[in-house]
């Protein structure tokens, strides 16, 4: 209901984000598919900028079309909170790192997994940054 208006209620951004984050945490598997992790990384190795978008692009083509859905409606919605950054100083950087694990659920068990959490944050943050590009 998009009359809703939760700051009349008094419910916090903060406690909203927590809320969504949770929301993800939550879900049996991320909404970026484990399946498709390796491969973001590959591609985040890519030098040339539009070659890297576009294989990014492809990439995410291969989301079930659920997590697809769902994943542009966030992406999109952080491009527009990141637009504000002069107000709330949520850049996409400041995004991506608050939202790539819960999108990504990684296993932070893993060392080797933990040599590559920049890149993980920074495949969030291109989505955020280009979201018009890929979607």
């Amino acid at each position: 209901d998009h009359n809703i208006s939760l700051e009349s209620m008094g419910v916090t951004v903060n406690a909203v984000a927590g809320a969504l984050k949770a929301f993800f945490a939550d879900l049996p598997d991320p909404l970026v598919p484990y399946s498709l992790h390796q491969e973001l990384l590959e591609t985040s190795k890519i030098m040339d900028k539009t070659e890297r978008l576009h294989e990014l692009k492809e990439i995410v083509k291969k989301f079930h079309p659920v997590n697809y859905d769902v994943f542009r409606y966030i992406i999109t919605h952080l491009n527009r909170v990141s637009q504000q950054y002069k107000t709330n100083y949520m850049t996409a950087d400041n995004l991506s790192i608050c939202f790539w694990p819960t999108l990504m659920r990684p296993d932070f068990e893993n060392r080797e997994f933990l040599s590559t959490t920049k890149i993980h944050q920074s495949v969030i943050e291109t989505f955020i940054q280009q979201c018009q590009f890929f979607f």
